[in-house]
């Protein structure tokens, strides 16, 4: 799966997932090509589950903790994170 985590002016971060680069490409056609807005992307489980346990990022200091926070909420609801 690739992980890609928004992140737009004045808005909520969102996250969100594809199941590979064909599903990618064909879920950015649907809302008319990638966002205009700075957007993380990891290519697999493993790197989002390592840059959401990275502490280090300022990405995730101050008010980044809700984008941490999408990461964490999508990375669970794909399984890829045990709950507890």
């Amino acid at each position: 799966m690739i992980y890609l985590l928004e992140l737009p002016v004045g808005a909520p971060p969102h996250c969100w997932f594809a199941f590979d680069a064909d599903d990618l490409r064909a879920k950015l056609d649907a809302v008319g090509g990638p966002p205009g807005h700075e957007i993380r992307v990891w290519p697999d489980e493993s790197s989002a589950v390592l840059a959401f346990e990275n502490e280090a990022d300022p990405l995730w200091a101050g008010p980044g903790w809700h984008a941490r926070r999408a990461l964490y909420e999508q990375l669970l609801a794909t399984e890829a994170l045990a709950e507890g």
